[in-house]
């Protein structure tokens, strides 16, 4: 996968993300991450942006390039870390960034209140992290009263347990799903793109 994964749009369109070869990493599919952003219109543009289970940090890095204020990355494996560092540097991106390499949950746990508008929460499928991971965010406080929270998971009937959240809009592409989660009453303005269910 080294070298095949490039950003989409904004000022680093077209540049390579380096990823660690031969390490288990599920980068997010172009199409995907596509509709990710086309679904958020204008929202990323100057926001605080939080990728969680970042791995090859595509998703903040495309959020960087299209205009984002900052993103903050929290990745376990230091490989993936080291690798989301150097994309950083290479990009321009480093002084609008922050890579954390450690547990996520520990993370979220030690970050002041209403720090993102943002989130982008793409776990090992499977794993079952989004059971504990969605209550831990909304405990924490961290995103903003307006934030928004992108999961990226396997298709499913009822979508992620999004706990305290709100459940928004639900795409699908193939075996892949993207899930809107928000404060109750904070609604986002989320047009609709690719197959969705509600």
């Amino acid at each position: 996968m080294a070298g095949g994964i490039r950003i989409i749009s904004g000022s680093a369109r077209g540049r390579r993300v380096a990823c660690a070869p031969g390490l288990a990493v599920r980068p997010t599919a172009a199409r995907v991450r596509e509709a990710v952003f086309s679904i958020q219109g204008d929202r990323v543009a100057g926001a605080r942006v939080l990728d969680l289970y970042a791995g090859a940090g595509t998703l903040g890095l495309e959020a960087l390039s299209r205009g984002a204020a900052r993103a903050d990355f929290v990745e376990a494996n230091r490989v993936h870390a080291a690798f989301i560092r150097e994309n950083l540097e290479h990009m321009g991106f480093a002084d609008r960034a922050g890579v954390f390499c450690q547990d996520v949950r520990r993370f979220v746990a030690q970050r002041r209140p209403g720090g993102y508008d943002v989130a982008f929460v793409d776990p090992p499928y499977g794993a079952g992290e989004l059971r504990h991971l969605l209550p831990a965010l909304w405990d924490a406080h961290i995103m903003a009263p307006s934030g928004i929270i992108v999961v990226e998971h396997a298709q499913r009937p009822g979508g992620p347990p999004a706990g305290p959240w709100h459940t928004g809009r639900t795409y699908t592409y193939g075996k892949t799903a993207i899930t809107l989660l928000h404060p109750p009453g904070a609604e986002p303005d989320a047009g609709p793109h690719g197959n969705e269910t509600e």
